[in-house]
């Protein structure tokens, strides 16, 4: 499983979760942690000034109590998920089709090997992308309050 958070132009922080490993809230809470790790050492201007927000899907372990404290301490501004909306996902845009329309049909020797072809993917993905991923996520937030939070079918 792959854990992937990205910001306008490219991905900041990627993680595959280890074999067996549940994604828990206490394991996610260190993913965040990583992630704020790395945005202070690769983006110290979004760090700095909080120009940036969080928004991760109804996942169990994203809804958790502690995770949305840690965010709360920690100063990390956290955009509402309305629920049942699998069409508001940003990676759906440009990150995950992108991988399986390349990954397809393709043959591993290992899951190390998966994890190379995927980061390879992943630093081939053009700027564009990341910025059309967040103008298909706004098109698709306004099917949604036009529905007013109704089921609508996306792409």
């Amino acid at each position: 499983m792959l854990i992937a958070f990205f910001y306008g132009d490219s991905i900041i922080h990627k993680e595959f979760v280890p074999a067996g490993q549940t994604v828990n809230s206490a394991f996610y809470m260190e993913v965040l942690k990583r992630l704020l790790r790395r945005i202070h050492r690769v983006r110290p201007g979004l760090h700095r000034t909080g120009q940036w927000m969080l928004l991760h899907d109804n996942a169990p372990a994203h809804c958790a109590i502690c995770v949305h404290q840690f965010l709360a301490q920690s100063g990390v501004p956290v955009l509402d998920h309305p629920p049942y909306s699998p069409y508001l996902v940003p990676a759906e845009f440009c990150l995950f089709p992108r991988l399986k329309n390349i990954m397809k049909g393709a043959r591993f020797a290992d899951v190390v090997t998966i994890q190379e072809r995927v980061t390879a993917v992943l630093r081939l993905i053009p700027t564009e992308a990341f910025a059309d991923s967040f103008q298909k996520l706004y098109e698709h937030c306004q099917k949604c309050v036009v529905k007013d939070g109704d089921y609508f079918e996306g792409q």
